[in-house]
């Protein structure tokens, strides 16, 4: 049972020496040491035998009469004499238990010391294999037991589900059933609360417990003890406990944590074992630990399930689970942890927290009839108090109690809750006085919720420069992620936006739209950034913001068939994008109906078209000549065209092309790659063709590359007058353009083809070394023509 607390024990802290090494010094080499525990539980008597792995790895268990006998076939050992709940004989190289009644056993070996360990069950109870059913029967029911809901159920098991769980399975492998360990619970009763007990601080030790504790005195403990350890073996755990004990009452956590770590080793008596592991999880908690307390509790709930001490563990795991804010599993604990005054009221100041107001002012009550005084003492309960009255309207009741709060830990916090209750009446001076009181604490949290509150009032007060200053202060001072004042963080990002800082503006809007349920009007917010940002870059005091950035952050917010005229224009400024762009017209497809899906279809059609992956895109081509929103606009046209010129129909393409009223510079590059075709496929319709390429190029402002493409096929036809006048329109569009140089010089005469070919020699491109051939071949030939002349 103990080899998990063992495992986590070295893990949390490493020490100098290990257990063998403590062993080896103690048990010489020969013979070998046993040590015998045995307990009695419910239904079962457990007994371990723990020595030497040589040793234990020789031992072999049998049932003989009423007993059990134990052979270590050949071996000499020695017996560490314990007092036992069993008697037994020592014979030769075998060990006999006697016992009461006729019992089935159940034997297991386990590692680190090495052990065996027999369960011997009473006849009159359940076999070994009936417990096993039943365990697993009720560990269902465990299970499916209703815990109260935690806001972080959605995370998985929440910890206190862990633990419970762990308490009841662990009982359940004691013989014991969860039924059982809380029956008083269950029939109204409690779960009573034990105080600690030394009955394990043997005579030789006791002078100096007594010195910690009744002269409370722990640095002349510490000094003695550390003077040296005990030469037994079986003082070795007390001596590290009451270790323990003095460095904590000397405020030493982390060296006393260690100490009754060891205690918990090295002991043999079990209440001191429960003793050590519980006080070590206190003294974590006492450090501030509050996650390594909670971890010590839940192996604690594991290997002692049926302590006296459980209600104070339970009571120690809720404390625990508040600090860390797990506040319905704490609730949870609270209920197991008995009925004392300090339990009842925690357990309210935990529905309070979770703003179970109803739940926890009922709580109050059940427990003020315990112990009224109890407020007096708790400066936590005694505020709580106030702000429940304050949550469930009891104004005035609360005004006078949190007005009496003038010192202690929580006077910023009952001042925060005046200056809500000034809020609502509505005295935004008022107001702002306590939360600038409140702003003072030294607690950050605190201090962040009443500058929180302050900005808000400031809004409120249209003090609207003091609301931003506010505001900024938490935002770079004292950053908090709670979304309670959307309604200040919204209007921050507007001014933001408006005194042209957007990316301050969009890093609020990024806090709301991340938070549960944002606003309404922050989505009209991003929308109005997002059409203002476009594709370019939106520069100003705050730094630059690009469109497809913005878009990454919030595309997945604005997804709403109510916005498909903003969601259209987004995705044409995203086409550049890809993937984000067909997600897009993706959804807009799936999702839309009318004008939006036959826009969407059209882009999707087009992209792909562009891409040359011309089945997708008459796929989206199909569903705009299927929608009834008939478009038959220049997009279709040309749509139609570069499939039809994709799949060969060349002539198809070209009455495509004929149709279009605006042509753009792609339509040229489309209109030349149909001429090629039709010219390959010695279509009647060529020369129409290069005419309406023509007609165009004349009417609409076309690009260099437009007209060398016309050129070229009025050169390919050896219309060189044609040709020329199209090369001469695109080298005046484009002085660098070295094709149409090329062109021009290759049909004019010298000395224009001398000055052409001379201006592309001085490059290194492909072009620029012909045109160098060229003039080298022309000084030749003029040369020759020299010589023989």
């Amino acid at each position: 049972m103990n080899v998990m607390c063992v495992i986590i024990a070295f893990m949390l802290i490493t020490v100098p020496f290990t257990v063998t090494d403590i062993q080896a010094s103690l048990q010489g080499k020969d013979p070998s040491l046993l040590q015998i525990r045995a307990g009695n539980h419910s239904e079962f008597l457990r007994i371990v035998i723990e020595g030497p792995d040589q040793l234990i790895s020789k031992g072999k268990v049998s049932k003989k009469g009423r007993g059990i006998e134990v052979i270590f076939s050949g071996e000499d050992f020695e017996i560490r004499q314990n007092r036992l709940p069993v008697s037994y004989t020592r014979s030769g190289d075998a060990v006999l238990f006697a016992l009461n009644n006729e019992s089935d056993i159940k034997v297991f070996n386990l590692d680190g010391p090495s052990r065996i360990v027999i369960d011997a069950f009473h006849k009159t109870g359940p076999n070994p294999g009936t417990a096993v059913e039943e365990k697993t029967e009720d560990a269902d029911k465990v299970e499916k037991r209703p815990l109260v809901k935690s806001s972080h159920e959605n995370a998985g098991p929440t910890v206190s589900q862990k633990a419970v769980t762990s308490v009841q399975l662990a009982a359940l492998q004691a013989g014991q059933t969860h039924k059982k360990i809380y029956a008083d619970r269950e029939s109204g009763g409690y779960v009573k609360d034990s105080p600690y007990e030394y009955g394990f601080i043997t005579d030789k030790y006791k002078k100096i417990w007594s010195v910690l504790k009744a002269e409370n005195n722990p640095y002349k403990v510490i000094k003695e003890l550390s003077a040296g350890k005990p030469g037994d073996a079986e003082s070795l755990g007390v001596y590290h406990y009451i270790y323990g004990e003095a460095l904590s009452a000397a405020k030493r956590e982390l060296e006393a944590i260690n100490q009754l770590r060891l205690a918990f080793i090295y002991s043999t008596d079990q209440d001191l074992k429960e003793t050590a592991f519980l006080r070590r999880a206190e003294i974590y908690q006492k450090a501030g630990l509050m996650y390594e307390a909670r971890s010590n509790y839940l192996v604690f709930f594991k290997e002692f399930p049926s302590s006296k001490y459980i209600a104070k563990a339970h009571l120690g795991m809720a404390k625990s689970l508040s600090e860390t804010g797990f506040q319905n599993e704490a609730v949870e604990h609270y209920g197991n942890a008995g009925r004392s005054p300090e339990v009842l009221f925690s357990m309210a100041n935990a529905l309070q927290k979770l703003g179970r107001a109803p739940e926890a002012g009922k709580a109050y009550a059940n427990a003020m009839l315990a112990d009224s005084a109890y407020p007096q003492q708790s400066p936590e309960t005694y505020y709580l108090i106030g702000e429940n009255m304050r949550m469930t309207g009891k104004i005035n009741e609360a005004e006078k109690h949190l007005s009496a709060i003038n010192t202690g830990p929580f006077r910023d916090s009952a001042n925060i809750s005046l200056g809500l209750i000034a809020m609502e009446e509505p005295d935004y001076v008022k107001a702002i006085e306590y939360f600038k009181a409140a702003a003072y604490s030294k607690d950050r949290k605190t201090k962040v919720e009443a500058l929180l509150n302050l900005s808000l009032a400031y809004f409120k007060a249209d003090k609207l420069k003091e609301s931003i200053s506010t505001l900024e202060e938490v935002r770079h001072n004292h950053y908090d992620s709670t979304s309670s004042y959307k309604e200040t963080l919204f209007l921050l990002s507007r001014l933001y936006r408006k005194t042209g800082m957007l990316k301050e503006s969009v890093s609020l809007l990024k806090e709301l739209v991340y938070g549960k349920e944002p606003p309404a009007e922050v989505l009209g917010e991003i929308e109005a950034i997002l059409l203002e940002a476009g594709d370019k870059t939106a520069t100003g005091p705050g730094g630059d913001v690009r469109f497809t950035d913005l878009w990454r952050e919030f595309g997945q917010w604005m997804l709403d068939g109510s916005r498909e005229e903003f969601l259209m224009k987004i995705a044409r400024r995203l086409k550049p994008e890809g993937k984000p762009f067909i997600d897009l017209c993706s959804w807009l497809v799936e999702n839309t109906q009318g004008k939006a899906k036959t826009a969407a279809a059209i882009e999707l059609a087009e992209y792909y078209a562009g891409l040359d992956r011309m089945q997708q895109a008459e796929k989206y081509l199909g569903m705009v000549r299927d929608s009834k929103v008939r478009e038959t606009g220049d997009d279709v046209f040309r749509l139609e065209a570069k499939i039809n010129q994709a799949a060969k129909n060349t002539d198809l393409a070209f009455r495509n092309l004929a149709a279009i009223k605006e042509f753009e510079s792609g339509d040229f590059k489309l209109l030349g790659r149909v001429i090629t075709g039709m010219k390959e496929a010695q279509s009647d319709n060529v020369q129409k063709a290069v005419a309406l390429y023509e007609k165009m190029i004349n009417k609409f402002d076309a690009d260099a590359g437009d007209y060398v493409r016309l050129a070229d096929i009025y050169y390919d036809y050896e219309k060189d007058d044609k040709a020329l006048a199209y090369y001469r329109a695109a080298y005046e569009k484009n002085p660098g353009d070295e094709w149409a140089m090329y062109r021009i010089g290759s049909i004019v005469g010298t000395p224009e083809t001398n000055e052409m070919f001379g201006k592309l020699q001085k490059g290194d491109t492909l072009i620029s070394r012909l045109a160098k051939t060229k003039l080298r071949g022309m000084n030749i030939l003029n040369r020759i023509d020299e010589v023989y002349q």
